[in-house]
């Protein structure tokens, strides 16, 4: 029987993370092993991009070799059962692997809606196997009609990179790009309204047929798919359909072995991401996420956080050391020439947790002088404030490639309780030709301008 000191299952961010921090953290554990079920792993986020950007699925993989460099045992197999009171690990191929330490990174996969016709063929989710990749691929190059299922951030990539995809596509006629989403706007779940109109106007300059409100009645087919049919009776053709309305966390494996789990929510871990089970941890997307805000359950799950959670699970394997301080939920996004960020809170879900906050926000170019290239004369930040506290809840952006880091800024600022004004005195790097004037900095004159209004509050 082979022997680990930490045994990690599932190979994407989650797991990765965890064995490079293992590798760093614990010098004396010499043995990590990495085992996954496909043959490489893909950049998660990278996933849209491989049909109108890069082109190949070969340009969005993660090479292996740095994790071999580091030492760590890269395993190419499905893990068929673990034996926790002898800790062992058995794989698909015959091998038994003894462990000490035990983290699940199984992921998710994605959520499919029980809609008539769903496994009709040339109907795709967005899995992260590079072959399954490859197919989507070889499907949409042949395509005249695709319809995209869902108007989240990966949605909106996908029907946006496709409309790219197909620029190239002159000579099989006309082509046609649907994106189909039930609520009232794109994004509408992470972003304010009305950067959500600017989104779904880029899509519509790159040619995407826009349907919010619109819900999926059936897919239509036979053995292939040739049409989407729509709750109003109107039928979209389509060649391929493309869906992508969120994940659900992969708990099968630990339910198998007796860990506390919930098919909506994942595996139960605690703040340390410590599964019921001492030496058993579980990170990334198949873990149970609790918000930053209220402490609730939520759904959120990003590479991002998992990267965080992977990190935090190797950092406590043998004494616990970091916590989880919840989701915040931070995003960006590039649509057409717009880039869309938000951390936190929009005004809808903090009306939702009836948190009364107070909003300030600043518009300005994002150069200094404006004529300078690469000047965006009208980006914007949009800031929320708890209206008790002063404290920053939701941080919103539209601009040029800054708007993530201005992103980031504001889910740190989020993270660490601060202010608006913090934020309004806030010493902030500029230059002309990377950021706005010192003074128009966009987070700082939001914050500015919420400040006023939360004095004026607290004075009448």
């Amino acid at each position: 029987m082979e022997k680990t000191d930490v045994m990690i299952v599932g190979g994407s961010v989650a797991g990765l993370m965890a064995g490079v921090t293992v590798k760093q953290r614990y010098h004396q554990k010499k043995k990590v092993t990495i085992t996954r079920q496909v043959s490489k792993t893909p950049v998660p986020c990278g996933i849209p991009y491989i049909y109108g950007t890069l082109g190949a699925v070969e340009q969005n993989l993660v090479s292996d070799e740095g994790f071999i460099n580091q030492g760590i045992d890269m395993r190419t197999e499905a893990v068929t059962s673990i034996d926790r009171e002898n800790k062992t690990v058995a794989l698909a191929d015959g091998t038994r692997i003894a462990y000490d330490k035990l983290i699940l990174a199984t992921g998710s996969q994605p959520a499919m809606p029980p809609i008539p016709g769903i496994q009709t063929g040339n109907v795709f989710s967005i899995k992260k196997d590079p072959e399954y990749l490859q197919t989507i691929q070889n499907v949409l190059e042949s395509s005249r009609h695709v319809v995209v299922i869902g108007g989240g951030f990966i949605g909106v990539e996908m029907a946006e990179q496709i409309a790219k995809m197909n620029l190239a596509k002159c000579n099989l006629g006309a082509v046609t790009v649907s994106l189909v989403e039930m609520l009232p706007h794109c994004l509408m779940l992470a972003c304010e309204q009305e950067f959500c109109s600017d989104a779904e106007s880029e899509l519509r300059r790159l040619g995407v047929n826009i349907m919010t409100h619109t819900q999926v009645k059936a897919i239509q087919g036979d053995g292939k798919v040739t049409g989407v049919q729509l709750a109003s009776g109107e039928t979209i053709p389509a060649d391929a359909v493309v869906v992508g309305i969120g994940v659900t966390p992969n708990i099968d494996l630990a339910r198998q072995i007796g860990l506390e789990t919930d098919p909506r929510k994942g595996i139960n871990v605690d703040s340390y991401l410590r599964t019921n089970d001492p030496d058993i941890f579980a990170a990334g997307d198949c873990a149970a996420k609790f918000s930053f805000f209220d402490g609730q359950p939520t759904g959120i799950r990003l590479a991002s956080v998992a990267c965080s959670e992977g990190m935090i699970a190797a950092s406590n394997l043998y004494r616990p050391l970091r916590q989880s301080m919840g989701t915040v939920g931070a995003f960006g996004t590039m649509v057409g020439d717009i880039a869309i960020g938000a951390a936190g809170l929009t005004t809808n879900a903090a009306t939702a947790a009836n948190i009364a906050y107070v909003v300030g926000e600043a518009a300005f170019p994002n150069r200094h002088p404006g004529c300078l290239p690469g000047c965006i004369t009208d980006m914007k930040a949009k800031l929320l404030f708890n209206g008790d506290t002063g404290k920053i809840i939701g941080g919103h952006v539209r601009g040029g490639q800054s708007t993530a880091d201005m992103v980031n800024i504001l889910a740190t600022a989020i993270q660490s309780g601060l202010t608006a004004e913090d934020l309004a005195t806030m010493q902030y790097a500029t230059h002309p030709l990377m950021t706005a004037s010192p003074m128009r900095y966009h987070v700082m004159w939001a914050a500015e301008n919420a400040t006023i209004k939360l004095n004026a509050n607290r004075s009448s």
